[in-house]
């Protein structure tokens, strides 16, 4: 190939190479994680047995998204027939809590996959949530809640105070969940309204 249809060539792969990368761009913003839709009577439980998942039903109620209920300790038969339409489930553990409840992180984590399947066939929305800051990421038994629960929801709601690393960004990003950002847990209730109806 002589140096003047090098040039040539090289002509025409510029353009087609910008507008494959323009397509690539345009596919990814069409396929971002979609936004599911919170709808009420809403029913709360934890992986991990730690408070979150009663803090999450006073700032729902606080916020007038209601009726809300949480049981810590619920199963499918809880769940099934109910009426539900969202089911919210927090993450992190407490190892006082699991100890009281006569459990561990992998029956709660057995539980909660239970929980989500159940839901799932029920046509309910799911999200998945780690609302107690840094205090709840501290151990091998926190992370394997937040692993192994947190990207099974169809949208996962957090705290600032659990995000500071972009952990749960990256998370977010990287199965295509749908990420709500809370300032803190007091603003939990105002933030879910982009999501309520």
């Amino acid at each position: 190939m002589t140096g003047k249809e090098f040039f040539k060539r090289k002509k025409y792969l510029m353009p087609a190479a910008f507008l494959l990368l323009l397509l690539l761009l345009t596919t990814g913003a069409a396929i971002a994680a979609e936004k599911p839709v919170l709808e009420a009577p809403i029913v709360i439980t934890t992986c991990g047995q730690s408070p979150g998942a009663v803090m999450l039903k006073m700032t729902l109620m606080h916020s007038k998204i209601t009726p809300v209920e949480s049981k810590n300790t619920m199963t499918t038969e809880d769940l099934i027939g109910k009426g539900y339409k969202t089911l919210m489930i927090t993450t992190g553990t407490s190892g006082k809590g699991m100890g009281a409840a006569g459990t561990d992180v992998n029956k709660e984590i057995a539980r909660c996959k239970e929980l989500i399947k159940a839901a799932k066939e029920e046509g309910m929305v799911v999200v998945t949530a780690h609302i107690e800051g840094m205090a709840r990421r501290t151990d091998s038994s926190d992370q394997a809640s937040i692993e192994e629960i947190i990207p099974l929801g169809d949208a996962i709601l957090i705290i600032s105070g659990s995000n500071p690393d972009g952990y749960f960004t990256k998370l977010a990003q990287d199965n295509d969940k749908y990420l709500v950002e809370a300032k803190d847990a007091l603003a939990i209730g105002e933030t879910l309204k982009e999501l309520a109806r």
